[in-house]
């Protein structure tokens, strides 16, 4: 019995990291350039989900902010450094209540 709890653990553990390798993402290419993209593109982009998911999202400036901890509650390794930049990377450039989506 305990031969074979220990061979599900395994199993377990070898899917999960499995899970967490990097993916391909056709759609990073879409996401606006500036400062905090590199983090977005290696924290979330491929990581978890596609740029796509993060593209189609419609979050204001705190929604986004509290999507990331969100995620960091859910998993996600990022360094309190690395929310920061991700954070100001995705209110930046793709909130809805951004100044330059005012004037759409």
């Amino acid at each position: 019995m305990r031969g074979w709890l220990a061979v599900v653990i395994a199993v377990g553990i070898a899917t999960a990291a499995w899970a967490q390798e990097r993916q391909p993402d056709p759609f990073s290419g879409k996401l606006p350039d500036g400062p905090g993209k590199e983090s977005v593109l290696e924290f979330c982009a491929g990581a978890c989900h596609q740029s796509d998911k993060i593209l189609a999202a419609q979050k204001t400036a705190a929604e986004w902010h509290a999507t990331v901890l969100q995620m960091v509650r859910n998993g996600a390794q990022l360094f309190p450094e690395d929310v920061d930049a991700v954070s100001k990377y995705l209110a930046t450039y793709l909130a809805t209540d951004r100044p330059n989506n005012a004037a759409k």
